[in-house]
């Protein structure tokens, strides 16, 4: 298991690692949010990221934040002095896999990490032709090409294949991806299916298929006159 550290407090950091380092966990440490996102652009491969929330400058609400908005799906576990219920609910609406209150018994510590990644592992794909979606990763593959998608476009690809082909409503579609009543005036849905659009379809046959009047839907054959691409 692969590791990332996220705490200012370079004791406890330490002590952590020492802690998992005995079960076979290669750690590494950030002092900041910061200096954690340019570990995660210099090198993949971290299987879990224990996230402090009270750091100098990026604060760990604000690196998930951005983390997610950028399609990156590892698991985030929150280890935080905070200990109030309403800071916990807010960081699993986050993204965070699960949150845990300082201070930290070490042997709880790595039987939720454990717990966490099994969680992970346990989700399934989905399959619709050559597009295959990953849910433990949250990752979406195009035959051998993968999609770098935001995690609102995953989700929204995810709704879709799920319709397995069947005609979702835009009412059906912001509900589902966006938690939120049919509005006639926005562009939101029409805004992430043409980014969705040119991911997907970039360099393959269309999948996502406009019926018009009716909605969107993934279709695997060439679409008739009446679908037209938005």
């Amino acid at each position: 298991m692969k590791v990332l550290i996220v705490d200012d407090d370079t004791d406890f950091a330490n002590l952590t690692r020492m802690s998992l380092e005995p079960h076979g966990v290669q750690c590494h440490l950030a002092a900041s949010g910061e200096q954690a996102a340019l570990l995660l652009e210099e090198q993949s491969g971290f299987d879990l990221i224990l996230l402090d929330i009270e750091l100098p400058g990026v604060s760990g609400w604000d690196l998930l934040t951005n983390l997610r908005e950028a399609g990156e799906e590892t698991p985030v576990l929150f280890v935080s002095g905070l200990q109030a219920v309403e800071k916990r609910v807010r960081g699993l609406r986050m993204g965070a896999d699960d949150y845990l209150t300082k201070p930290v018994d070490h042997g709880e510590l790595f039987a939720r990490m454990e717990a966490v990644l099994r969680r992970r592992a346990a989700m399934p794909q989905m399959h619709f032709g050559d597009l295959r979606l990953d849910l433990a990763q949250r990752r979406a593959y195009r035959g051998d090409r993968a999609l770098h998608l935001s995690p609102k476009e995953f989700d929204l690809l995810l709704a879709l294949t799920r319709g397995r082909g069947e005609v979702l409503s835009r009412a059906q579609l912001l509900e589902q991806v966006w938690d939120m009543n049919f509005d006639p005036g926005t562009n939101l849905l029409d805004v992430h299916i043409g980014r969705l659009r040119r991911k997907v379809d970039r360099k393959s046959s269309g999948l996502i298929q406009t019926v018009r009047g009716q909605g969107y839907r993934l279709q695997m054959a060439s679409p008739a006159t009446e679908n037209q691409p938005s």
